[in-house]
């Protein structure tokens, strides 16, 4: 029988790994990430080296994220109503047959077709796999939860590109996607075993359209009227600029700006996977960080951390480069666990799939404009000057617009009164 976090113990990353529907959802996260975590490396490359183009580049990212922003308030309402475990597995076994077929594309458009439909799954499985968290873990075992499966996804975000760039050495960008299409089997087979606490629901009768419209204003609310929501929600909007940056502009950087050649595709799988590095340690130690200066400063000093791509406008040597993504990736990860941990405790269970959905659907509208963004300034500001610019208008953007939301000062009221 599952043992649900209700009668276990707050303990470390052991005690939350301990119980039985964690570790499988936790498993199945993992796959679908590694899975995700090689195409970050090999996607990139397969467009650039058809196209040559960094706005072909750009639209084709923006192209994938549309379905997350369009499905998000349909996603969340199937996540507060449907089985979140049957959701998730749906999702991962039509993602498995979609990027199969990237074996055998060879144009532009039909990467993006596939690559639309593949976001469509991860549309409806990320409110699920957000939401579902929650539910079998007690909220005194949250930090560690999420740190643990920050951890592990940085890890494989660390593997995933070194898997990534030996099989594109070896064969090319192009079988790398089997690779990710074994991963998502994987993480479906994971949570077939799943058992998950059913979900709380109104069970009031209405149309789809009309009950689409509610759940849409029911997440709204909640990211309009909780000033921790909507700090957080405007300030991973804004990061979204990094994110592309971290795609876009590094990929540009290595190839046209240091003139690697051949050494191009290798070297931006080092970075990516430095970068992931950086977060792994960096979520390994947050929990201990946490304890010693709060969750408060945790977030603010993760998000200062593109600061560290303001260097990168000055052109560095190549370990320069590596350490300041390093140091990115590191401080970035406290900034995660820190803001989902705020979100999961903050949000009531039956409303957390149409909140996360609401949410994902904001930051996914930012990251199609970000793309758009970054993808229409490298090649008129050139690489560097257009990390640096980025840096800068996030690094001291996100804590700003955590203190004018009113983030901060309710965060510091909410631990006031746990005290």
């Amino acid at each position: 029988m599952e043992e649900t976090a209700d009668r276990r113990g707050h303990g470390g990353f052991r005690d939350v790994l301990a119980i039985p529907a964690f570790r499988r959802l936790w498993l199945a996260q993992l796959g679908s990430q590694l899975g995700e975590a090689i195409a970050l490396v090999a996607m990139p490359l397969l467009v650039y080296g058809l196209t040559g183009s960094v706005e072909l580049l750009s639209l084709i990212f923006i192209l994938q994220l549309l379905p997350r922003v369009v499905l998000a308030p349909i996603a969340g309402m199937l996540a507060d109503r449907l089985d979140r475990r049957r959701i998730i597995l749906g999702a991962d076994l039509a993602r498995a047959g979609l990027v199969a077929l990237l074996l055998f594309t060879d144009r532009a458009w039909q990467i993006a077709l596939v690559a639309m439909l593949v976001a469509t799954g991860n549309a409806l499985a990320r409110p699920a796999e957000l939401a579902a968290v929650p539910m079998v873990v007690s909220p005194g075992q949250l930090v560690p939860a999420l740190s643990v499966s920050q951890v592990a996804a940085s890890i494989i975000r660390v593997v995933g590109p070194a898997l990534a760039a030996g099989v594109i050495a070896a064969a090319g960008p192009r079988p790398a996607f089997g690779l990710q299409s074994l991963c998502f089997l994987l993480s479906a087979g994971f949570i077939f075993r799943a058992v998950l606490p059913p979900v709380q629901h109104d069970e009031r009768t209405t149309t789809l359209a009309v009950a689409v419209r509610r759940e849409i204003a029911d997440g709204l609310r909640v990211v309009r009227n909780n000033r921790i929501v909507r700090g957080i929600t405007a300030v991973e909007m804004l990061w979204q600029l990094v994110a592309a940056a971290l795609v876009v502009g590094i990929l540009v950087f290595v190839e046209e700006t240091l003139h690697l050649g051949d050494d191009a595709a290798t070297v931006f799988s080092l970075l990516t996977a430095t970068f992931a590095t950086g977060t792994a340690l960096g979520a390994l130690v947050a929990r201990s960080v946490e304890k010693r200066i709060g969750r408060t400063p945790l977030m603010a000093i993760g998000y200062l951390a593109p600061l560290m791509l303001i260097p990168i406008g000055l052109t560095p040597p190549l370990p320069i480069l590596f350490i300041c993504l390093f140091i990115l990736g590191f401080t970035d990860a406290w900034a995660v666990i820190a803001m989902q941990t705020y979100l999961a405790e903050t949000v009531p269970n039956g409303l957390r799939g149409r909140v996360y959905a609401t949410w994902i659907g904001a930051v996914t509208l930012a990251g199609a404009a970000g793309f758009g963004l970054v993808g229409w300034l490298t090649p008129r500001l050139g690489p560097p000057a257009t990390l640096a610019l980025v840096g800068a208008v996030v690094g001291f953007g996100g804590p700003l617009l955590l203190l004018a939301t009113g983030a901060i000062a309710a965060m510091r009221r909410d631990a006031a009164v746990g005290d």
